[in-house]
């Protein structure tokens, strides 16, 4: 193994060649060294520009964003707080709506009151008369009226669900851009010697967005379209509500006041016939007094002819008897038997007469126990309407708000109408009429 330990022989121009190679080699190493250090302090140099450039227009665009995100934010905020009052207003729309629906009620009740109490009306006045032609009349326009309050309670119960639903989507949208803004405000703030930096490999290729710019703006305008057209409406159904309650309280007045002329010129109409009633009575009554004398001068009259026709009759009875030819048809005969005919004829015409009379009298009793009857109807009928219907219909339901503190429109314009019909000397419950109400009408 000897051999493995001897030098192997170079020639002095290969060991002077390995050392011009040598150092060919270092120098070529330090020339590339040294352009290598000269194009890294440049590339130094130039990346740190370009990153602070980079990092002040990242900086830049984070401050615009913030910018954009507290616009869309006060805009957002605008319309929730404007839409917060307006489904404020709209809820007390609601309960006036509410209100008026229960307020409505209160006439329905009394119309049905009355059109039960007239169910009891007897005889010929059970008739289809001008006061059931107004209070059918009034409780269809109470009907229509009602059927209006409830399609735009409806209606406004479905504008309050769909405001409540774009106010979550505003807060939403606020609170999505709260976090937005603080992060952003946070990224804008972080500098190259902030503590809270550090570095996340990787981060960058993770695509954690979910919308591009124009969806982004998209989303926002869309939310204050619907705002805006959640307001409009809101306030449109508002003044429609204020306008209906407006003209129903106008409307179901005038058919109460149409239904109360038509109880008054009924009531007019059964007194005067009342009172003729009484007038035919009494002369009914009168005639059967009258007739009941003639009947007894009659009866005297028959009883008067009684001796008389004995008389005659028994003369001829007496005669009758006489013998053989002494039974002459002579002249006290012939006078007998005249005065026996003219007698009977007198007590016929007598009892004809008096048939005649009681026939009369039976007609006129008939007539007396009708026109008491016709009477009895007509009080019947006048206590229905006086007491029973008008008494309710003049305290209630319109003369009077449903409590002294209400200050719900319904009650306001039923006062306000109330008040201008006074001034006007229109009162709706005629004065007149209050005499059946017993003084105690509101």
């Amino acid at each position: 193994m000897a051999w493995m330990y001897e030098a192997k022989p170079y020639s002095h121009a290969e060991w002077a060649h390995s050392n011009l190679e040598n150092y060919r080699f270092s120098k070529a190493a330090r020339t590339q060294s040294e352009a290598i250090r000269n194009q890294a302090i440049e590339l130094v140099e130039d990346r740190k520009a370009r990153t602070n450039r980079t990092q002040a227009d990242a900086s830049l665009k984070l401050h615009e964003r913030a910018k954009d995100i507290r616009t869309w934010k006060k805009d957002l905020q605008r319309e929730l707080e404007e839409l917060t009052h307006e489904t404020a207003e709209l809820n007390k729309t609601r309960r006036e709506l509410e209100h008026a629906r229960s307020q409505a009620k209160r006439p329905e009740e009394i119309v049905n009151h009355c059109i039960a109490a007239r169910e009891y009306r007897v005889g010929v006045d059970q008739v289809t008369d001008s006061v059931q032609a107004a209070m059918k009349a009034e409780m269809k326009e109470i009907k229509r009226i009602q059927r209006a309050l409830g399609q735009h309670h409806d209606d406004i119960e479905g504008q309050i669900l769909d405001n409540e639903a774009i106010m979550a989507k505003l807060k939403v949208d606020l609170r999505q851009k709260t976090e937005a803004l603080d992060i952003d405000k946070t990224c804008f703030t972080l500098e190259n010697d902030s503590h809270e930096i550090e570095v996340h490999p990787g981060v960058h290729e993770a695509d954690s967005t979910r919308s591009n710019p124009q969806g982004w703006i998209k989303y926002s305008d869309k939310n204050i379209e619907d705002a805006t057209k959640a307001k409009f409406k809101s306030n449109e159904l508002r003044g429609n509500v204020s306008g209906l309650l407006s003209s129903a309280c106008l409307e179901m007045m005038t058919a109460w006041s149409i239904c109360n002329r038509s109880f008054k010129e009924r009531i007019l109409e059964t007194e005067e016939t009342h009172s003729l009633l009484n007038v035919n009575l009494s002369a009914t009554i009168q005639e059967i007094a009258d007739l009941d004398d003639h009947i007894n001068i009659i009866k005297q009259g028959l009883k008067e002819k009684r001796p008389p026709l004995k008389v005659a009759e028994t003369r001829l009875a007496f005669r009758t008897h006489r013998p053989n030819i002494e039974a002459c048809y002579d002249t006290p005969h012939s006078k007998l038997v005249d005065e026996v005919v003219e007698i009977n004829d007198s007590v016929s015409l007598l009892t004809t007469k008096l048939n005649e009379a009681e026939d009369a009298r039976a007609m006129l009793i008939k007539a007396r126990t009708a026109l008491r009857q016709d009477i009895r109807v007509k009080d019947n009928s006048l206590r229905i309407d006086q007491e029973k219907c008008m008494a309710q219909r003049l305290r209630f339901p319109y003369n009077q708000r449903c409590s002294r503190e209400c200050s719900y429109k319904w009650c306001q314009n039923i006062a306000n109408f109330m008040m201008a019909k006074t001034a006007e000397n229109l009162h709706l419950a005629d004065n007149n009429l209050r005499q059946y109400d017993g003084g105690h009408a509101a």
